[in-house]
């Protein structure tokens, strides 16, 4: 297994896994192996730059803030949506996601278990998996009129692949 890192991360990288991967020693041993798989790519997007971050923290502080009939938009929104998230993300908070699931008509929540921010960096195998299934049942046909009761099956069976996300996860 080429270009081990374990022993060269640095500090910085050590705040990435605080905040991506819980403490457990399971969910830490995830991190290091995502890391070990991110920083041997030799097709890396680049680092995001200072603007981005900050438009992006930005926007997290809006949707935790409380705000009086902030989620009503989202009742009206009727693409299929699917919600990935850590059972306990530090970033943004996990209820957010369960909020969210409830207010948009046509999403499918998953959380993963012993999992903060990174989630789908520490079961990339089962993200892909079920991310396919998701859009194989999103493409299924046309939900524009779609009632309450006919959200999506999920999961459902299928070849489809996104290569494009699997480069990013492997």
């Amino acid at each position: 297994m080429g270009c081990p890192i374990e022993q060269k991360v640095d500090p910085p990288e050590h705040l990435w896994l605080a905040v991506h991967f819980s403490p457990s020693p399971s969910s830490r041993a995830a991190g290091l192996a995502f890391l070990n798989r991110k920083l041997c790519r030799k097709d890396r997007d680049p680092e995001v730059g200072e603007a981005a971050a900050t438009a992006q923290r930005d926007a997290i502080g809006r949707y935790t803030a409380p705000a009086e009939r902030v989620l009503d938009y989202l009742k009206d929104i009727r693409q299929p949506t699917l919600i990935v998230q850590g059972s306990n993300d530090v970033i943004v908070p996990t209820v957010n996601s369960y909020i969210l699931q409830q207010n948009l008509p046509n999403a499918q929540l998953t959380l993963y278990p012993d999992a903060n921010h990174g989630s789908f960096y520490q079961y990339p195998e089962l993200f892909v998996s079920q991310a396919d299934q998701f859009l194989i049942s999103a493409l299924q046909g046309d939900d524009a009129d779609l009632q309450s009761s006919e959200r999506l099956p999920f999961p459902s069976s299928g070849g489809l692949e996104i290569r494009h996300h699997r480069r990013y996860l492997r």
